[in-house]
């Protein structure tokens, strides 16, 4: 273990698995205590004992992104627990695929209600507390407040994707959320910004990816340069996102593309 982010804490959003978890090891990994929102206790918590095994600090908070009362809570745990929150990281996200013509509105609401939805409550109750806490230990220059940062992943579905409206448009929402809460919220040393993955080999994509004896996967390995991605490639970029290395920086909009500019 290295000390990058020794005595800071991060709280990430859909942290049982995926790109969540894969975040979440890694930022315990250097030294960040971790706090595992996640609405699976099977999940939570075995990503928790297995980053104590590796004598890294976590959390397993049970938890819906959707439900404004249970992140209320959620958040507040974390804060009672650390004393505060420095990084935010708004990794829940599912996926339900259909046409636009064949679309349940049902499917339509879940997807826009995890996706966006659950990453505003997180960022609104996250800033509340930030915000309270600048109001009341005014500074004279903005740097002067404690670094905070926020990460929304977004996706280069976000751009528009055959079968994908209610995920695109959550993914497309996110940029403007990230862009707003940039503007909003910098006054108060709060730094938003958004990555774009392409297809990243996690859970959610293994059914799509494997079905029809692996056509899918053959598909998108040639439609992007560097292959489908590894989830190291989002923890590395968000990592960077989070550190000093990036402390200059606002709102910014990362695609991380595989070399393949457009959508896919």
């Amino acid at each position: 273990m290295d000390k990058m982010f020794e005595g800071k804490t991060a709280f990430i959003t859909g942290g049982g698995s995926g790109l969540g978890e894969a975040i979440a090891k890694d930022f315990a990994q250097h030294r960040a205590n971790v706090v595992i929102f996640d609405i699976s206790s099977e999940n939570g918590n075995r990503v928790e004992e297995e980053i104590k095994i590796k004598g890294g600090n976590a959390l397993f908070i049970k938890g819906d992104v959707k439900d404004s009362t249970s992140v209320k809570e959620c958040v507040a745990k974390a804060f009672d627990k650390y004393g505060t929150i420095d990084f935010l990281i708004n990794s829940a996200g599912i996926l339900r695929d259909g046409l636009i013509h064949k679309l349940s509105e049902e499917k339509w609401e879940l997807v826009i209600d995890i996706n966006l939805k659950g990453s505003f409550l997180c960022l609104q109750e996250c800033t509340k507390r930030w915000i309270e806490d600048a109001k009341n230990n005014r500074k004279e220059h903005i740097s002067d407040y404690p670094d905070k940062r926020v990460i929304n992943i977004s996706s280069q579905a976000a751009e528009g994707n055959i079968g994908q409206v209610s995920y695109a448009s959550s993914k497309a929402g996110l940029i403007g959320l990230t862009k707003t809460a940039a503007m909003e919220l910098i006054r108060y040393n709060i730094k938003t910004h958004a990555i774009m993955p392409t297809l990243i080999e996690t859970p959610i994509l293994g059914e799509l990816l494997e079905k029809e004896d692996g056509k899918w996967r053959k598909y998108y390995e040639g439609r992007i340069p560097l292959g489908i991605g590894k989830t190291r490639y989002v923890s590395d970029a968000i990592r960077f996102l989070c550190s000093n290395d990036s402390w200059f920086m606002n709102g910014v909009i990362l695609p991380i593309n595989g070399g393949r500019l457009g959508p896919l």
